[in-house]
């Protein structure tokens, strides 16, 4: 039999959140925020804010940074289901970790409730496309009547000697 793969349903989404995540990144470096100022673990930093999400340099970055991961993994369905995943688990720890602490994240990421949305959604969106399967898988059947007598040994097709018994 051969088989068909089928479709990946995950390769289109991951691309196109690559897409916003890395555009996003990009124009928050352009219009808000280039601070790459930290006070980790503990400290407090802030940024400027484009469309609402506050954000510093490395708030920015960590968008452009996901997004492009996404893209770059968006071609091969086990790599774009992979990244995704990874580059969901990323936010969700940033977005809950914002939560807690109410105003950044761990003292790199600036954030407030615009981008705690944000790391929100985008995780939500990557883990759910991470979960997505193939569709349209099929199995063909090859017709061949020699098939079922012949068998590979040592590199060579040969034919089984068939037996009736009478």
């Amino acid at each position: 039999m051969d088989r068909t793969k089928g479709v990946s349903l995950a390769k289109g989404p991951v691309g196109i959140i690559g897409a916003v995540l890395l555009a996003g990144g990009i124009l928050g470096l352009l219009m808000g925020s280039t601070d790459f100022g930290m006070d980790a673990p503990n400290g407090d930093v802030s940024g400027g804010t484009f469309l609402g999400i506050e954000g510093n340099g490395w708030t920015w970055l960590l968008f452009a940074g996901g997004g492009l991961l996404l893209l770059l993994s968006a071609p091969m369905h086990w790599s774009a289901k992979t990244m995704s995943m990874i580059v969901g688990l990323a936010m969700a720890a940033a977005a809950i970790i914002a939560i807690v602490d109410g105003s950044d994240v761990l003292g790199i990421f600036a954030a407030n409730g615009m981008t705690m949305l944000a790391f929100g959604a985008a995780a939500v969106a990557c883990l759910i496309v991470a979960m997505l399967p193939r569709v349209g898988r099929r199995r063909e059947v090859v017709a061949d009547r020699d098939r079922d007598r012949r068998f590979e040994r040592d590199g060579q097709v040969e034919r089984r000697e068939t037996t009736t018994r009478t």
